[in-house]
């Protein structure tokens, strides 16, 4: 499971992107280690001096027992949603691209039957509403308590807009652990 954010807009942007998909989807397929991964794209970005363009990314990999591995590299902090109770793991590295000198580690969660794992891009807790007010993690992690699916999301996040435009991309994916 992979949830990028490039910075910046338009072509460039897109191509960047592109290249990133690439180069992880390749790397996920032959069994790389995570960590490695993040660390081969963040030496690519860094060497290639890509017009000061950055990314941030959660990567993921969940096993048959649960256990779900994760390197948060500077992304909005993943949800995991047990039941009604919300829990956000404080790891976190720097975006990929910033620092030819960045190291990166990941981290380690156990995912019980029903567990949902949600990843969320900065277009989401940034949405503003008419006032300008953000919509937030305190309201994300209040939605994704109470809900049963990312659908949930978002239609509190259009009915916090109330119509007010988005200005940046607002991707929710979300992983059910059905054990």
């Amino acid at each position: 499971m992979v949830l990028a954010d490039v910075s910046g807009k338009g072509v460039s942007a897109a191509l960047l992107a592109s290249t990133l998909q690439g180069m992880i989807y390749s790397q996920l397929a032959v069994g790389t280690p995570l960590v490695e991964i993040v660390t081969a794209v963040n030496a690519f970005f860094t060497h290639k001096h890509i017009g000061e363009k950055y990314a941030t990314l959660i990567i993921a990999r969940i096993r048959k027992d649960g256990e779900l591995e994760y390197v948060n590299c500077g992304h909005v902090p993943p949800l995991l949603v047990c039941k009604t109770e919300v829990i956000r793991p404080p790891h976190g590295n720097l975006p990929v691209g910033l620092l030819a000198e960045a190291t990166y580690s990941s981290d380690r969660v156990s995912l019980h039957t029903g567990d949902r794992l949600i990843l969320v891009t900065d277009g989401v807790t940034e949405a503003e509403n008419a006032r300008g007010d953000f919509f937030e993690d305190h309201r994300l992690e209040a939605v994704a308590g109470k809900s049963s699916s990312m659908e949930d999301i978002f239609a509190a996040l259009a009915n916090f807009c109330g119509g007010t435009p988005l200005s940046d991309d607002c991707t929710v994916v979300e992983l059910v652990y059905s054990g």
